[in-house]
């Protein structure tokens, strides 16, 4: 889902070496999933292309699905300390926005690349799809957690559950192949606004509520 940053400022040899390894191991499963397919390539095959050993690879990725979502938990981690760390006065809708609007900034011409590449690795693996569909529930569940706690409620309360499977929607929709094909339908220059577009219409939806919205008509 992202990038290891081999040059972060502040880590010594040791630490870069191994976020370099840790980067070269999934760049290169990557690539290999995109060329033959995830269920086609083996953690032994992905470990001779990079030049390291398979028990090495473990050593990074506790299973073969990690190698696609590696770094899932970080970023679930560091999206719940946002909310939960917020400045007074600030709800956890209008935080949400502004992590997507930071990480929308950070990927820049990259997103639909990136988005695509996802999507193309996935593809029609059941033990991908499940694990996708298995991330944005631990999402869901980390979030309504902290939530709970804020608003010192029981951890099966209503309004935390909902609140953070409305939060989470943000993020999956804005992650899905039904918002790559919107992009798609625009020509790359338009494509910052077509993102934008969506996002405010998503917050919108969900900020206002949907109980009014497209009552049938005859």
């Amino acid at each position: 889902m992202g990038r290891h940053l081999a040059h972060a400022p502040g880590l010594g040899l040791r630490e870069r070496k191994k976020l370099l390894t840790r980067q070269a191991i999934t760049d290169t499963a990557h690539a290999m999933f995109l060329e033959r397919g995830y269920d086609n390539v083996t953690v032994a095959e992905i470990a001779d292309a990079a030049n390291v050993s398979t028990n090495t690879v473990f050593g990074y990725f506790p299973s073969k699905e990690d190698l696609v979502f590696d770094d899932s938990a970080e970023v679930r981690e560091a999206l719940v300390e946002r909310i939960r760390h917020r400045p007074p006065g600030e709800t956890p809708l209008r935080t949400m926005v502004a992590v997507m609007r930071e990480m929308i900034s950070l990927s820049g011409p990259s997103a639909v690349g990136d988005l695509d590449r996802l999507h193309r690795m996935v593809g029609t693996s059941v033990t991908l799809q499940s694990r996708l569909a298995r991330m944005w529930e631990q999402f869901e569940e980390s979030l309504a957690e902290a939530l709970a706690e804020e608003f010192g409620e029981g951890p099966h309360s209503p309004r935390p559950s909902v609140l953070a499977a409305q939060l989470i929607l943000i993020f999956r929709m804005m992650a899905s192949e039904r918002f790559l094909g919107y992009l798609r339908a625009h020509t790359e220059p338009a494509q910052p606004a077509a993102l934008e577009e969506w996002l405010s219409v998503t917050v919108e939806l969900i900020g206002q509520g949907i109980a009014d919205y497209a009552p049938r008509v005859g």
